[in-house]
């Protein structure tokens, strides 16, 4: 007990020091050399913009808008509409007449990675842009993202830097601080192990031969972003991540949408494990290794922390003062600690991320009690997500339901 007790308290402590120094030595050495517009605006190849819809009729527009008015010269537009059952389809047909798109209608709902797939094989360039459809993209992303690509054949895709286009609520407030400086420095430390973990599925370039080598995307997977992304891991395709090529994206506003979210990104991630667990048996990579053993261990850690519940609970003596003097205080030690790490870990990557979007840095006041948040958050998460993971089918279809997109009168005022 002694030692799973040290492990409850290392691990987030560990975790965040690691993406502390992997986030400076990536700005030091890579991120403080890019330039802002250091950017070739007469590509030699082609995107494919790619839009898997879902009952996404209320933002669908705005984002097709912005993709025709991209000055990315060699382009095409393709929407899917996958058996939607609001008015996408008809929204659809409207901008096919209003703008130069290519409309496919699918009448039955097979999930965003069966739709992905349609599109790809009717693509007619050789990389292919995902993006959600209540994204608005920045008119250089494309430019800085295809650049990695032509030059390096080895690259299976690109993966941008999501920003928050709806802060009205609290819960957009807090996720503004979450992806502005938890998932950024995430990205940045794991870039300098070796292996991004995830693809972004809200925004990223693809190569389609990489794409084509490893099937393409998995319909039966509940995160076809993160299912794809440890497929490029294991062929041997990288994955890169460009802080550049910025989008602006609408993220949940109520505790429901946001937790319906979480649950289905952490049981993506829990199939990803149980998928390629034997795959990574025969892998002599330490770096990739280092990177599964994570995914497990943030598992671990919270069961470990339903096990030493259970036990305080079966020790319980309401009488005995010094039991709880003694829980109380190493509650209270591995909580400072915890969040004394997390803010400096907060704090460093929003000053990083400030040349991006400077604005953001009005949000510093939620760093003192946001990394409590995370963590429990997190750990009730995964609680849910894992039996989800081990008990789903698998070669069905992984069908989606309408997210929650949040505020979208206030972010359409942005």
């Amino acid at each position: 007990m002694v030692l799973l007790l040290m492990f409850f308290i290392a691990y987030p402590i560990t975790m965040s020091i690691f993406w502390i120094i992997g986030t400076l030595i990536y700005y030091i050495f890579i991120e403080r050399r890019l330039k802002r517009k250091n950017i070739n605006y007469h590509p030699s190849e082609g995107i494919s913009f790619i839009i898997a819809c879902y009952n996404e009729a209320e933002t669908i527009a705005d984002t097709i808008k912005n993709l025709d008015g991209l000055s990315f010269p060699l382009k095409e537009i393709i929407a899917v509409n996958d058996g939607s059952s609001d008015h996408t389809k008809e929204e659809l047909l409207k901008l096919e007449d209003e703008y130069h798109i290519k409309f496919i209608n699918l009448e039955e709902n097979k999930g965003k990675a069966n739709a992905l797939n349609v599109a790809a094989k009717l693509a007619k360039y050789p990389y292919l842009m995902c993006v959600d459809a209540d994204t608005i993209i920045d008119d250089d992303a494309p430019y800085y993202m295809i650049e990695s690509l032509v030059n390096d054949a080895s690259i299976g895709a690109v993966t941008g830097n999501p920003r928050i286009r709806n802060k009205s609520t609290l819960l957009g407030k807090i996720q503004t601080i979450e992806y502005a400086s938890m998932i950024g420095s995430i990205k940045r430390a794991q870039t300098i192990n070796g292996y991004v973990n995830t693809i972004s599925g809200v925004f990223s370039l693809f190569n389609k031969k990489a794409l084509q080598k490893n099937d393409f995307w998995d319909t039966d997977m509940i995160t076809e972003d993160i299912a794809v992304s440890w497929k490029f891991h294991l062929s041997g395709y990288k994955i890169k991540y460009e802080p550049r090529a910025l989008c602006w994206m609408l993220v949940p506003e109520t505790f429901n949408g946001l937790w319906k979210q979480r649950v289905r990104w952490s049981q993506g991630g829990h199939e990803v494990i149980l998928r390629d667990f034997k795959n990574m048996l025969k892998v002599r990579n330490v770096s990739l290794w280092l990177l599964f053993l994570e995914q497990i261990l943030s598992v671990v850690w919270v069961y470990g922390i339903v096990v030493i519940l259970a036990y305080t609970l079966l020790q319980l003596n309401f009488l005995d003062y010094y039991f709880y003097d003694y829980q109380l205080n190493i509650f209270l030690l591995s909580a400072f600690l915890l969040t004394f790490v997390n803010i400096i870990q907060f704090t460093l990557s929003l000053m990083i991320d400030s040349r991006y979007e400077r604005k953001n840095n009005l949000f510093v006041i939620f760093l003192s009690w946001y990394p409590t948040f995370y963590w429990i958050i997190n750990a009730l998460v995964v609680i849910v997500a894992f039996p989800k993971a081990l008990k789903r089918k698998k070669g069905e279809f992984a069908t989606w339901t309408s997210p929650d997109r949040g505020n979208l009168k206030e972010s359409n005022q942005d």
